[in-house]
């Protein structure tokens, strides 16, 4: 399976080990992930929506950790 047949919403970009200085995914890097992809194809879940949510959470957290 090609990555231009995972992500058709133009997300397409390199897959390997992350570029961090730990071993969590970015969202960019979690949104190009292909095991991620074959997951949110399989329960329906769009590109989108998975976006959204991370960068939901995300804000959530450093609100959090700032108070």
């Amino acid at each position: 399976m090609s990555m231009n047949t995972l992500f058709s919403s133009g997300y397409c970009c390199s897959v390997g080990a992350t570029t961090g200085k730990n071993d969590e995914l970015t969202i960019s890097e979690a949104l190009c992930d292909p095991l991620i992809a074959m997951v949110m194809r399989a329960d329906g879940v769009t590109i989108e929506e998975f976006k959204r949510l991370l960068e939901a959470a995300a804000r959530a957290l450093i609100a959090n950790l700032a108070s």
